[in-house]
């Protein structure tokens, strides 16, 4: 078998068996049975295995074929280099600890400027380091990245060597280093900038004629809107310039430049980025655009799972009865698509869980009721066979708040019977739908906004407190502050005005402070559901 072959195999093994060949060719060139010996492309073979394998500690081993070669008086070149740079890309992309990010890349910092003394460094070797520091995901990786893009724009100005010519490549690097951020990061609407400055940059160098092979295509643009699609949540206006860029994109490829056809992840990231600020007409009408497109025969646009989802749970966001009925549609939508063979609409957990929070928003009659439904066909899924459908306990959770939040004097009833099923199941080892806090402090609302006769309020009012107790007694389940206001709301409406009220507020608000709870919110409930004197000596004595 070939060296280079099987180093390109594929096989989990692969990176193994090539150095095993390796070193029986050197030892058959030894004995004289082999004429030549292998050189730097064969070890390269093997270092490039390694690279692409799945063995741990790529790196390593290429240090150490890099170290024999220089032994057996093989020179390493600039393939061996890049390779090797590669190696600690592919474990950047692996790595779970930030101190591990950092040692990779100042190993690739420490190769590149070795690379350039020696006069063997290459566009190849620029675009590998930027993408390792993109990758890495450091607090300064993207800045860092920029500094060698720089750099390398600075070398090939003044050499002019085409060897090192910084590409499209070299920016989307940087620009996916800026996009890369944590989007429940606060500094996301300014990275989200910084991206699109370095896509404008490269315009202004394309168009300029400085540097031809710098020229921004759908990757770019994409990431970019990527960037601005996860600074929504902070930042709404950011889904406003994710869609002026998706409009700049159309407009450039209805003009000819095919290398800016908008795909399916373009417009997703715009969908998302409207979902997340609860623009969900705006969400569902680039998904109407993308089933026109497919209609129209353009198959990269046919949406998915993914986009569709998207919709739903902006509507989930939005609230209100138009929302929660358009939420049910997609959803049926989508599982008469599925029913009828199309694969890549299969609603998912994700699907379910927005269309019931839509529906529990949506003051709809009976909207819990649906909700619910929705939540038994899931059950029923999954106990078909179809695990990845069944509910979790933040489906539950959806629901439990839908009776909360709905019109039915039953909310309270239908609620704990939830609760109940959530604790007996998960008693009996299915931890997928074990309650936590919000599961009781929901149940407690639940109990808090009923209403009715003094039967039904009687009993609502012993379910908010069964919840109340119990979460006191769970090791894996904690009350929060929420919880001593939703209660504290409980007595307020449940309970009449008098002294058992004020004694049970004032022990619900030491048991807050016991905890380390009582904070501003709690101290206000407890003035909302108190006596006034009551509340001024409990608050006054627990200053």
């Amino acid at each position: 078998m070939n060296l280079d072959y099987l180093a390109k195999s594929g096989q989990r093994d692969a990176a193994i068996r090539a150095e095993e060949m390796l070193q029986r060719i050197e030892a058959l060139h030894d004995d004289g049975y082999y004429e030549k010996s292998p050189d730097v492309c064969s070890y390269n073979s093997v270092i490039n295995a390694y690279a692409h394998g799945k063995v741990s500690g790529a790196s390593g081993h290429a240090h150490r074929l890099m170290k024999r070669m220089e032994e057996k008086g093989i020179e390493a070149n600039s393939i061996t280099w890049n390779t090797l740079l590669r190696c600690l890309l592919k474990e950047v992309k692996e790595a779970r600890d930030k101190s591990v990010s950092e040692e990779k890349v100042e190993d690739a910092e420490i190769i590149i400027a070795n690379m350039e003394d020696l006069g063997i460094v290459n566009t190849i070797s620029y675009n590998t380091v930027i993408s390792i520091l993109s990758k890495s995901k450091l607090p300064d990786a993207a800045e860092k990245s920029e500094v060698w893009l720089n750099r390398m724009i600075d070398q090939f100005a003044k050499t002019g060597n085409e060897n090192i010519q910084p590409d499209t490549c070299s920016f989307n690097s940087v620009i996916h280093a800026y996009a890369n951020t944590n989007r429940f990061s606060a500094g996301a609407p300014q990275r989200a900038k910084m991206a699109e400055r370095v896509v404008k940059r490269m315009e202004k160098v394309f168009q300029s004629g400085e540097n031809d092979q710098v020229k921004p295509d759908v990757v770019s643009y994409s990431a970019v809107i990527n960037a601005y699609a996860k600074a929504a949540e902070f930042d709404s206006d950011c889904a406003t310039k994710a869609m002026d860029i998706l409009k700049h994109m159309v407009k450039m490829y209805e003009g000819g430049d095919k290398d800016v056809k908008p795909n399916k992840r373009t417009y997703t990231s715009v969908i998302n980025a409207f979902a997340r600020t609860g623009e969900a007409e705006a969400a569902d009408n680039l998904l109407t655009q993308m089933k026109e497109y497919y209609a129209l025969g353009d198959a990269s646009l046919k949406p998915d799972t993914v986009c569709y989802s998207s919709v739903i749970d902006g509507y989930a966001k939005v609230g209100g009865e138009e929302a929660g009925f358009r939420a049910e549609e997609l959803l049926h939508e989508m599982e008469n698509l599925y029913n009828q063979g199309d694969s890549d609409v299969k609603p998912n957990t994700r699907t379910y869980r927005s269309a019931i929070t839509a529906l529990g928003k949506s003051r709809q009659p009976r909207a819990a009721e649906k909700a619910e439904q929705i939540l038994e066909e899931m059950e029923y899924m999954g106990s078909f066979g179809a695990h990845d459908l069944a509910p979790n306990t933040i489906c539950y959770n959806a629901v439990i708040d839908a009776y909360a939040r709905g019109r039915s004097m039953e909310k309270a009833y239908r609620a704990e019977l939830l609760l109940e099923k959530m604790l007996e199941e998960s008693a009996k080892g299915n931890t997928l739908i074990r309650p936590d806090t919000i599961t009781f402090n929901s149940v407690i609302n639940a109990a808090a906004r009923s209403f009715g006769d003094s039967i039904v309020r009687r009993e609502a009012y012993l379910i908010g407190l069964g919840a109340f107790k119990k979460i006191h007694e769970y090791e894996y389940c904690k009350p929060s502050s929420i919880t001593y206001v939703l209660f504290l709301n409980v007595l307020k409406n449940l309970v009449e005005e008098g002294d058992a009220r004020d004694n049970m507020a004032e022990r619900t608000f030491q048991l807050s402070v016991s905890f380390g709870l009582a904070n501003g919110k709690v101290r206000e409930q407890v003035r909302k559901t108190c006596s006034p004197l009551v509340a001024e000596r409990i608050l006054s004595s627990n200053n």
